[in-house]
Order: structure tokens, then C-alpha cells, then sequence
């Protein structure tokens, strides 16, 4: 509690899958959205649009998701940039 008194936001990198790009670790999403009591950006595993669509479901809206090396505009060949950005368009303007 003492430290979300000072934040904003926390960042909580899934360190089991970072720089993996084989998926998020979904008991950690779910574990981020039920206890903190601050919005949280989840960092690790994404690959694909699936993991931005699921981490936002698991996290009940309060766990933003990074997206590395999986990001076209990285080198990557999972996640558009446009895709992502239009998502997250779709989510603000409901």
C-alpha cells in the first residue's frame, strides 16, 4: 500500500517470458489486476494482437500491456504498430 500512495502506475515485468515472445504469463495478469490497488503495465511474452485483446480482459481494464520485440516498427513480425494503436483508439473511445 505505502509505495501505490506514491505512483501513478507500477511496471511489473513477467521476467519468465520477457524477450521470449512465446505468450504472457496469464496467473501474473490476473494476480497484478486483483491485488494492486494502482493501474499496472505488464511487460513480457506478448507476440501477437491475442495477447493485447487477453491481458486486457484478464486485467479487468486496469493492466496495460508493452509490446517489445514482437512490434513491426522492432523488427518484429507479431504485432502491427497501426493495429495496435487502432486498439487502443477502439478502447478510449469506448
Amino acid at each position: 500500500g505505502s509505495l501505490a500512495k506514491r505512483c501513478d502506475e507500477f511496471l511489473i515485468h513477467g521476467v519468465d517470458v520477457e524477450g521470449l515472445g512465446q505468450g504472457i504469463d496469464e496467473t501474473l495478469v490476473r494476480l497484478i489486476a486483483r491485488h494492486l490497488p494502482i493501474p499496472a503495465t505488464y511487460a513480457g511474452g506478448a507476440r501477437s494482437m491475442d495477447d493485447l485483446r487477453r491481458v486486457t480482459e484478464l486485467g479487468q481494464g486496469r493492466v496495460h500491456l508493452t509490446i517489445g520485440s514482437a512490434l513491426d516498427i522492432f523488427g518484429g513480425d507479431g504485432v502491427r504498430y497501426e493495429d495496435a494503436v487502432a486498439f487502443n483508439r477502439e478502447r478510449a473511445d469506448s
